[in-house]
């Protein structure tokens, strides 16, 4: 069970790796090749990177203090 969580978390990880790229891209693109928006309009988007990442992190630490702690003894 412990390794489907890893395995999940890993997904995330990488779908939001993917996603802040894109998201970032679009940004630079929008501000600096098109030049449609103006400088600073993409600072809510880094607001918003930043709570996910940090939620992402909680998660990764909560499981690794979990794999630690080896879990709850086997019952009998």
């Amino acid at each position: 069970m412990l390794r489907a969580a890893f395995w999940l978390l890993a997904i995330v990880v990488v779908t939001e790796l993917v996603t802040t790229l894109i998201a970032v891209a679009g940004c630079f693109w929008m501000i600096v090749v098109t030049g449609r928006l103006p400088l600073g309009s993409c600072s809510r988007i880094g607001d918003q990177i930043r709570e996910v990442w940090a939620e992402v992190l909680a998660a990764i630490l909560a499981l690794l203090l979990a794999s630690k702690n080896g879990g709850p003894p086997p019952s009998e």
